[in-house]
């Protein structure tokens, strides 16, 4: 068994393991036998290319209690597989949205009375917009303050990372503002300037910055930044200020990149560690080293 294949976790699966490796030890035996005429031509029709490879593949062993056995102990993988074919058959009958027309987005259709609402009433909207600019400068003053305060730069790094990517991707493909689209002076960017839709930064700090609170285990902390990111996400969608394409990919960019950051700090410590083995001038991100700054 190697790390592409399911581990045993049932007894259809261990017995399909035995049964596999007893195959392969008739073969052993066959092959090492006195070699007489009927074991001379079975070898030779299983070496002429003519199914040698189908009868030894993995799946020829399996039987309807192995089938059974995934679905029970492997959930989640076939959920994934039906998706797939249930995808695949809106994908190929699916009427492409032509060039003159607004892009379909279904967070925009869930919307609409809010989209109403917030146009019928300004003051509304500038509200939620100086509201969501305070949420911003939360996410950004938490950041800076685990790396500037608490000294852990996998969240600033995490950040940076996040930041730089949504650049490079919204610069390569700058989608349209959507239809309905409702600005607000008190938003972030301050005063309507222009801005990348793909993806958000909004939701993806957000979520950095969540991460970060259960790493340490701040749960509460964690939860009010988890239910505000809610919040923002349906006011956006309302707004028109983000396509929900750019707000899913915000929350995969923001556990990306959170990763990412993390793997790039271990990585270091590992090789300042290598450098510096007396471990002088050695911090501690979450029970990980990594160089200080104010080391030598």
């Amino acid at each position: 068994m190697n790390g592409d294949t399911f581990p045993p976790r049932n007894g259809s699966s261990i017995a399909l393991i035995k049964r596999h490796n007893n195959t392969n030890g008739k073969q052993k035996t066959k092959r090492n036998g006195n070699g007489n005429g009927t074991e001379m031509k079975k070898k030779s029709s299983l070496l002429d290319g003519k199914g040698w490879w189908l009868r030894n593949a993995y799946f020829m062993q399996w039987t309807a209690e192995d089938v059974f056995g995934v679905v029970k102990y492997h959930p989640i993988p076939c959920v994934f597989a039906a998706s797939l074919l249930l995808f695949m058959g809106v994908e190929y009958t699916l009427r492409m949205i032509p060039a003159s027309s607004p892009p379909f987005d279904l967070g925009f259709i869930v919307t609409v009375p809010l989209n109403r609402l917030l146009a019928a009433r300004p003051a509304l909207n500038t509200l939620f917009a100086g509201l969501n600019t305070v949420f911003v400068a939360m996410q950004t003053a938490y950041i800076l303050w685990t790396f500037l305060i608490e000294g852990r730069p996998r969240a600033t790094i995490s950040a940076l990372f996040m930041f730089t990517f949504r650049g490079i991707l919204g610069y390569a493909t700058q989608l349209p503002l959507p239809e309905d689209f409702l600005g607000s002076g008190a938003d972030f960017p301050v005063g309507n300037v222009s801005f990348f839709l793909f993806y958000s930064g909004h939701v993806a700090a957000s979520v950095i910055a969540s991460l970060d609170m259960k790493r340490m285990q701040r749960w509460e902390l964690a939860r009010v930044f988890d239910a505000l990111n809610v919040l923002q996400v349906v006011r956006l969608l309302s707004t028109r200020g983000h396509y929900t394409i750019d707000l899913a990919v915000g929350i995969g960019a923001g556990i990306l990149f959170d990763s990412m950051a993390g793997n790039y700090v271990e990585t270091r410590t590992k090789s300042c560690a290598a450098a510096n083995a007396n471990g002088s001038g050695m911090e501690y991100e979450n029970g990980v080293k990594y160089q200080s700054l104010s080391s030598d």
